[in-house]
């Protein structure tokens, strides 16, 4: 399986994402990093700086751009972990046992906590392995079937900014393919509380792109967002 490893860096965010950057190769991993600090424009081959103006949105886009593996695993620059071998090896690990579409880690601050994520009506057999509605998007690997999903969708998300939607089409995505989304309690990543972008206009833009998508997928998203345990019949 060739997981590609991608770290999005932003104003700010320079020293976390190089301290990423210099444990992933610790373990034999060059991260591929997505940068919209004009402060930092290069930092090697590795390096893809696509300007200030970007967001999450454009940084996401273009990994997908550049994505030719079997799984891409992504990490905000504020995100923190001291166990990235670990967690690879069980990302693997759970892919040969429970062929999920996504699989991530807890996070310690993150609106999409256990309490509005966890799918308790669909039992998933394997200790601290829940059903998720949203993983976040903080810290994720996301099968390229997934991926392979969203284009043939021809989705565009290329009009939009800060890229609130993509943890909740892309979970819809795997819950309407009968994909597992995973979240493993046994790891849990640091995240710091806090934005420095307007959440106002993220949701704007979100109900925005909901209003664009095709039935099958509003129905998801809507799941998603208000009935979690409703995402039960995907799998009755």
């Amino acid at each position: 399986m060739k997981i590609q490893t991608f770290i999005f860096n932003w104003r700010g965010q320079y020293q976390n994402t190089l301290n990423k950057e210099k444990q992933f190769k610790e373990i034999g991993i060059v991260p591929t990093v997505i940068n919209s600090d004009e402060s930092y424009p290069f930092e090697g081959d590795n390096w893809h700086c696509i300007g200030e103006e970007s967001y999450f949105n454009a940084q996401f886009l273009k990994a997908i751009e550049l994505f030719d593996g079997d799984v891409l695993f992504h990490v905000q620059g504020d995100a923190s972990y001291d166990n990235w071998k670990d967690l690879i090896t069980d990302a693997k690990t759970y892919y040969e046992m429970a062929n999920w579409g996504i699989y991530a880690p807890n996070v310690d601050y993150t609106w999409y906590d256990s309490s509005r994520t966890d799918v308790n009506t669909i039992d998933f057999p394997l200790d601290k392995l829940k059903m998720v509605a949203n993983t976040d998007c903080t810290c994720w690997f996301i099968h390229k079937d997934v991926i392979n999903w969203y284009k043939e969708r021809k989705l565009d998300f290329s009009k939009y900014k800060m890229g609130w939607s993509w943890d909740i089409v892309l979970p819809a995505l795997c819950y309407i393919n009968q994909r597992p989304v995973l979240r493993d309690y046994n790891h849990t990543i640091s995240h710091p509380r806090g934005t420095a972008y307007d959440t106002n206009k993220a949701e704007q833009e979100m109900w925005h792109l909901y209003n664009s998508l095709p039935s099958d997928l509003k129905e998801a998203f809507g799941l998603i967002k208000s009935n979690k345990e409703g995402l039960s019949r995907y799998y009755e």
